[in-house]
């Protein structure tokens, strides 16, 4: 039984058909997808002498955006936090994008592009986070420790 070739024979579901026609298998016992099997049959039957099917090679698909994205992250411009709750925020990557076809439609040359987008880019975010971390009310208790703290004697002992 070691060198057994029945799996060449038949189909999974003709030898369990068989078990059920000759007895060794009671119709209680029979395999869960097996009624399943019955109901929603396969296209092809899957049995172990059909051909291979042809495989044609998967073609490479190579966008303009990709040789540009390419070029940011190989200078480390393109590495940026995503904040998953917010899907309407653009991406880091995708606002340097913007700023190279932007930056390209002006007219810059194409060995500055990608230095010049990326130094907008981050100046915008500076902009940004500067803008969201001043305080709206200056004279609260919250904006008056921000402005004593000091990142150096965060962890200094008195």
């Amino acid at each position: 039984m070691a060198s057994s070739r029945l799996e060449r024979i038949g189909t999974i579901l003709t030898r369990v058909e068989g078990l059920l026609k000759n007895g060794a298998m009671k119709p209680d016992d029979r395999p869960l997808w097996y009624d399943v099997y019955r109901a929603f049959p396969p296209a092809v039957e899957p049995k172990f002498a059909r051909p291979v099917p042809d495989i044609k090679p998967i073609r490479q698909i190579l966008y303009q955006e990709d040789v540009v994205r390419a070029k940011f992250h190989e200078n480390g411009h393109g590495l940026g936090s995503v904040n998953m709750l917010s899907p309407s925020e653009e991406t880091h990557t995708k606002r340097l994008l913007k700023r190279y076809e932007k930056l390209k439609s002006e007219g810059v040359a194409e060995d500055q592009l990608v230095e010049k987008a990326a130094s907008e880019v981050a100046s915008e975010r500076q902009e940004f986070v500067k803008a969201k971390l001043t305080p709206q009310n200056p004279d609260s208790i919250t904006a008056q420790v921000l402005t004593d703290v000091k990142l150096k004697d965060i962890f200094n002992e008195k």
